[in-house]
């Protein structure tokens, strides 16, 4: 029987070889890579083809999602008409393990041809001596004892680690730049991100709150949470106070332990007391209280302590 995971081990095992012989060779020039992005006034601009292309974008993307102004041009349509979207202001990273790839090399020495040399440029390379590392400023090399495939040329371990080359200046830049949470999510407004990071709990919860009383029978109890969607609903007292909340779980854990549940009512059911967040707190404070005490939803307060809505686990994270 073929074992196909052993031959998985393999792969894992040269290419992680190839990352700690990368890592060792980090020097000074990672330093100047990074203090040149850091400097630019203008966008940091990726360039490669093939496999190496697609890893610039990615870096390219990455940068981007920090707060970097950058992208990437495929080096194939950059030599036909896309040299324009590359500015003096720029610093241009070229990608490509040999140093030798034909459209890389061109489009290279065209942008020095167009900007008469005063272009940054910098070269992620597996050979400092290649034309490629000869002909920009600085030079990152990504060198790497052979590629994990048995042909020993589809690129395997250098693209991952001019991936992780990739990741390393990110995590140098947003260090250098003090990037926080926050920061991370003004440049992911839409999804989960920003829902958690940027949105207050006021802009989620809802605000059409269910009501039962103590005395209120078990059945409409459960037909009360049913028709508002919100998994539970408060109790009060008869005269109107607010005492405590059933949820969906209230319900089936204590079924079994009420002894005449045609006649029982919401005060058999329900948890005295309850969890509550500000309105004006973002969602991820919502998420990290219902986590720390197992729950599902929370009673949402304003500034005077008045119940105006509940919030849900899936309102924060959808």
């Amino acid at each position: 029987m073929t074992t196909y995971y052993d031959d998985a081990k393999k792969t894992f095992e040269l290419e992680i070889d190839a990352l700690k012989s990368v890592r060792e060779t980090l020097d000074e020039h990672f330093d100047a890579v990074v203090e040149t992005i850091l400097a630019n006034k203008g966008r940091t601009i990726f360039i490669g083809i093939g496999k190496s292309g697609i890893i610039a974008e990615k870096i390219a993307a990455s940068l981007s999602s920090v707060g970097v102004s950058s992208f990437f041009i495929d080096a194939g349509t950059a030599y036909h008409g896309d040299l324009g979207r590359v500015s003096v202001d720029d610093v241009a990273i070229f990608i490509s393990n040999s140093g030798e790839t034909q459209e890389v090399i061109q489009t290279l020495f065209a942008l020095k041809n167009i900007h008469q040399d005063s272009l940054k440029t910098i070269a992620l390379t597996g050979s400092d001596e290649s034309t490629l590392a000869k002909s920009t400023d600085l030079v990152l090399k990504i060198d790497v004892a052979e590629e994990a495939d048995p042909t020993k040329l589809a690129p395997t371990s250098s693209t991952t680690a001019t991936l992780v080359m990739g990741d390393a200046l990110l995590i140098a830049i947003e260090k250098a730049n003090e990037f926080k949470r926050e920061d991370f999510a003004l440049y992911h407004p839409g999804g989960s991100i920003g829902k958690m990071l940027l949105r207050n709990v006021e802009h989620s919860m809802h605000t059409k709150i269910p009501y039962v009383k103590t005395t209120t029978p078990i059945n409409d109890v459960i037909y009360r949470i049913s028709d508002f969607g919100v998994g539970m609903t408060l109790v009060k007292t008869p005269e109107d106070t607010v005492i405590g909340i059933i949820t969906d779980g209230d319900i089936r854990k204590k079924f079994l332990y009420i002894n005449q549940v045609k006649g029982s009512t919401a005060s058999d059911y329900m948890t005295e007391g309850f969890i509550t967040i500000n309105k004006k707190a973002r969602n991820n404070a919502a998420w990290k209280k219902m986590a720390a005490n197992n729950i599902s939803n929370l009673v949402v307060e304003d500034d005077n302590d008045k119940v105006v809505g509940i919030i849900t686990i899936h309102d924060v994270l959808e």
